[in-house]
């Protein structure tokens, strides 16, 4: 019997929640990019997961910014229904979502894996000299402070883009042609390199892409050439991905450690 294909193996009790919808695109980029990390030869070598995909739950940067319905109640039920279809974790690919985790943990039993925090420890781990990094986020999320509270206690130097590029970002994720319209290309994707540019100009090395609609536009890579600059593209929804897997696996550690590292310096 070879032990070493049976460490690859996810434990069999282990079993991810997704809660979906927030946004759909971004819910079936996770899930393929849950499948993609996963090192197997076939189905049952793969993650159990359970889907709880409910696009009817409020927008989260409406309410985060002019008020409108609060999400809270919808996310709590979502998870609770994962919990109740016996998901050992659960996980939220949205960002903006991140900012009513405070809310809704204290009422499950089984944790959420915090998508912000992996971020953080990636960019920890990988950048040792801890260069500028630049967000790309709703301005729903910059407006709760869920990334620099992630941050916080880090040596990590966040900044944000001004008003009237924060507005290029925005156009490109709510935008008439933008990515939650279901563009990729084209016009969101023009605003959104204005945004990154003036970013890469203000001296960022690493940008995070936090909304999860925007790795659909941008692809995560090391090196992306943005006119004299250069920048290294962190998709905080395939980090997530790869440690839920490291969790299934039962070695979070030797996995950060022995895994294809993704946008590391050279």
């Amino acid at each position: 019997m070879n032990t070493t294909q049976l460490s690859q193996k996810p434990s069999p009790a282990f079993k991810l929640g997704i809660v979906g919808g927030i946004g759909p695109a971004a819910t079936v980029d996770f899930m393929s990019k849950i499948i993609r990390n996963t090192q197997a030869r076939c189905d049952q070598e793969h993650l159990r997961l359970v889907v709880e995909h409910n696009p009817q739950i409020p927008d989260r940067t409406a309410n985060l910014l002019d008020g409108g319905a609060d999400p809270t109640q919808a996310l709590y039920e979502a998870c609770k229904r994962l919990e109740l279809n016996e998901a050992t974790h659960i996980a939220l690919p949205c960002n903006t979502a991140h900012a009513y985790i405070a809310r809704i943990q204290p009422l499950l039993s089984v944790p959420i894996v915090n998508m912000l925090t992996e971020t953080v420890a990636h960019i920890e781990r990988h950048w040792p000299d801890h260069p500028q990094v630049g967000l790309l986020a709703t301005s729903g999320t910059i407006a709760s402070g869920v990334y620099h509270e992630a941050a916080a206690g880090h040596a990590l130097d966040l900044i944000v883009p001004d008003a009237s590029h924060q507005a290029y970002v925005m156009e490109a994720i709510y935008g008439e042609h933008g990515v939650k319209a279901g563009y990729v290309d084209g016009a969101c994707k023009e605003v959104l390199l204005r945004a990154l540019a003036h970013l890469a100009g203000r001296g960022a090395g690493i940008v995070i892409l936090g909304c999860t609609e925007l790795p659909l536009i941008l692809n995560q890579q090391a090196d992306y050439r943005i006119g004299t600059h250069m920048v290294a593209l962190l998709d905080p929804t395939d980090l997530l991905a790869r440690h839920c897997v490291a969790v299934a696996r039962g070695g979070i550690q030797t996995a950060s450690q022995t895994s294809r590292r993704v946008c590391e310096p050279q």
